[in-house]
């Protein structure tokens, strides 16, 4: 395979709470082509405790199965792979150390994505995987241990919602021992119902014109359904048939469903009372199977990234939108620091597959004072916490909290802590990138329209030297001189020297 075929080949990865996917596919003209998949079941979510930890057994069967995804995309070039976990590394106690395990099984960083990212992405595949049409669409997908309700036209959604229920989740709390009665069922589909209430007025108010259903538990389903006679799409009446038949068979072990797979058995009940309470609380007609779902969806939103516009950077116009932050100064910030780095990146190493350090600088410089909004004092501070906290779309929790580190670092005392808590080696890198940040502050303080085109040379590692291409500009600038004096102490704190 030649080096150009291979720059154009995606890979996805789907950490989910029941099984971990992959998909390879080929860019072609803007559409992508699948040349392969492939699905194991890891359980991951079996194996989360009651204290947020996880199994060692349910850990070496995620990392044994990422080894093997591993040599899959050992071929494709690093920045077009990406890989995601969804509920259960969201709810994992010390994700961080797990994540570093899987990174050296994979050779690739795993990205945490917040319940909302996870539903724009479910619906980004979903819909690109429909015929053209103006229908509004609702979209269901039931994972191990969230469920997302999407609607939408065309590829954009009008109403994102993650649920903390899942295939993974009901099942082993209303169906442990395998069980099945008609009392286990109520009560299922009725906590389904009642985590539903808050949002089932405001998706019936949206309203669909159809409803599409995705990933492993509703694909079951729907091959439930037509394999026994009950409908060719799935609908409350065939599925109240399927409970009726789980209730007969009366444990997990005595079920058998044309079309159900022994490795989708453990986790049915669950996941049939989650669509169940679903139908009955927001009154679904039927729904259709979708072959499309979040693996897809990250594929097309790569794809995005690369010929159309990045999600990111919509999702910080409209922060800064929100906040009112001065765009004007903004822009100069964001210019200075890109001089800065392209005058040292190379010596700073900042580079990684998996991470543009150039576009986080840039982000960061973007929003640092949206902080004021809320309050100018300790305005770092409400910065850090907006970007942190906020749904950004196309953001993962690693990226937001590598922004929020920025964001709180980008002037006053520096708190070693906020890049302390980050991953190696992003934590030293991000470190660099905020001196840089720090830098173009200062330059910029003044507000004034003026490009400045300072020179950043580094005698080593940690020593900075800062020249301008006007001798007299620093003493044209009494203000500035003062702030990189201040800024040459708080370096030295942490270990660094600037001179100017």
């Amino acid at each position: 395979m030649s080096a150009r075929t291979d720059q154009n080949l995606f890979a996805a990865i789907d950490l989910g709470s029941n099984s971990f996917h992959i998909i390879i596919a080929r860019e072609m003209g803007g559409q992508m082509q699948v040349v392969d998949r492939h699905k194991e079941m890891v359980r991951m979510r079996a194996g989360l405790k009651k204290d947020g930890s996880l199994s060692s057994d349910a850990e070496q069967r995620a990392l044994a199965c990422l080894e093997r995804f591993g040599q899959l995309i050992a071929h494709i070039p690093s920045e077009n792979v990406r890989c995601v976990g969804t509920n259960t590394l969201r709810n994992m106690k010390d994700s961080a150390t797990f994540l570093k395990k899987a990174r050296k099984a994979l050779g690739h960083d795993i990205h945490i994505i917040s319940g909302q990212e996870e539903a724009r992405l479910i619906y980004l595949g979903v819909a690109h995987g429909l015929p053209h049409s103006d229908e509004q669409r609702l979209v269901i997908d039931i994972g191990g241990g969230s469920t997302e309700f999407i609607i939408g036209r065309h590829y954009t959604h009008q109403h994102l919602t993650s649920t903390e229920m899942g295939c993974v989740s009901f099942s082993q709390q209303f169906f442990d021992d395998g069980r099945l009665t008609a009392k286990r069922f109520e009560k299922a589909t009725t906590r389904a119902r009642q985590i539903l209430r808050p949002y089932a007025w405001q998706l019936k108010a949206l309203d669909w014109d159809a409803a599409y259903g995705a990933s492993g538990t509703i694909k079951a389903l729907g091959t439930i359904s037509r394999e026994n006679g009950w409908g060719a799409r799935i609908t409350l009446h065939g599925l109240y048939a399927i409970r009726d038949a789980l209730i007969d068979a009366g444990t997990l072990e005595k079920v058998s469903l044309p079309g159900l797979k022994a490795e989708r058995k453990p986790v049915i009940a669950g996941g049939l009372a989650v669509l169940i309470g679903a139908f009955e609380a927001l009154g679904i007609d039927s729904l259709q199977v979708s072959s499309h779902a979040l693996r897809e969806g990250l594929i097309y939103d790569m794809l995005g990234r690369r010929i159309a516009e990045d999600a990111r950077e919509v999702s910080l116009r409209a922060l800064q939108e929100w906040t009112r932050v001065d765009t004007a100064q903004a822009a100069r910030v964001a210019r200075t620091a890109r001089r800065l780095f392209k005058q040292v990146h190379n010596v700073w190493k900042l580079h990684d597959p998996d991470y543009d350090y150039r576009k986080l600088l840039d982000w960061a410089a973007q929003v640092h004072e949206c902080g004021k909004a809320i309050s100018l004092k300790k305005y770092r501070a409400h910065s850090a916490y907006l970007v942190e906290q906020s749904e950004l779309a196309g953001f993962s929790q690693q990226e937001k909290q590598m922004l929020a580190a920025m964001l709180y670092n980008h002037r006053g005392k520096i708190d070693m802590g906020r890049f302390d808590a980050l991953m190696e080696p992003h934590n030293k890198r991000i470190r660099n990138l905020t001196l840089l940040l720090r830098l173009a502050v200062r330059l910029h303080r003044g507000r004034e329209p003026e490009e400045i085109s300072p020179l950043l040379i580094l005698r080593d590692k940690k020593t900075l030297h800062l020249e301008f291409e006007q001798p007299d500009w620093l003493e044209r600038h009494p203000l500035t001189r003062l702030d990189l004096e201040t800024e040459a102490r708080r370096l030295a704190e942490i270990g660094f020297e600037l001179a100017f």
